[in-house]
């Protein structure tokens, strides 16, 4: 399969974009899977976007795209993992009315963190509580409020993560506990994950990952 005819399968789920077109070109970068990682500077620059995540996040839940992600060193990279195509789990948003129902039956509070803030995109949000990637629905049950610091944290802790979601302080926070943030030395977060790494300790990869 060569690059044309990987872009028309994956439009059959959902029509892609230009923006979309130029990510799958930018990781279509060697002749054989998986494909060279490709830093996030690098999309970002491609594709003039500063969302431009969002959009390579779509391409994986949505059009099926084969994409995975990871914090490298504190860098933050992309790769076509395999040709695969899944069938896509189209991403839906809450409407305006269901949004305000969500927000004001969380007390406007992100159920993360508990900081109560306003709306918006820097503000407070819906968020899926189990990720469509990982088997979420759209349905009302599986959103939740949660401020942008923490939607980021969220997504971050996510990526490559392998364990049951029912159990994820992200996901559930009302049965695990909410998470309290505080300022962490960049020199502990370093010492955090080099220790990860050498022990291969997925409490210490997960706290080093929260805190980066």
């Amino acid at each position: 399969m060569d690059l044309d005819d990987y872009l028309s399968r994956l439009s059959e789920n959902k029509r892609l974009s230009e923006v979309k077109k130029k990510i799958i070109r930018e990781l279509w970068n060697r002749d054989e899977f998986p494909m060279e990682w490709v830093a996030s500077e690098r999309l970002l620059q491609v594709t003039e976007q500063k969302y431009f995540d969002r959009r390579a996040r779509e391409l994986r839940d949505e059009n099926g795209a084969d994409i995975e992600s990871l914090n490298s060193s504190g860098n933050h990279v992309w790769r076509l993992k395999s040709q695969e195509i899944s069938s896509g789990n189209t991403r839906a948003y809450l409407p305006s009315q269901e949004k305000e129902k969500l927000f004001l039956r969380q007390e406007y509070k992100c159920q993360i963190c508990g900081k109560q803030t306003e709306p918006g995109a820097r503000g407070l949000q819906a968020d899926h509580k189990i990720p469509l990637i990982r088997g979420g629905s759209n349905a009302l049950d599986n959103w939740q409020s949660i401020c942008n610091e923490c939607n980021v944290a969220k997504r971050r802790a996510c990526q490559g993560c392998e364990d049951a979601c029912s159990e994820c302080v992200w996901a559930f926070p009302e049965k695990t506990g909410m998470l309290v943030c505080i300022p962490v030395p960049s020199e502990l977060v370093q010492k955090l994950r080099d220790f990860s790494l050498h022990h291969k300790q997925r409490l210490w990869i997960e706290l080093a990952r929260i805190l980066d």
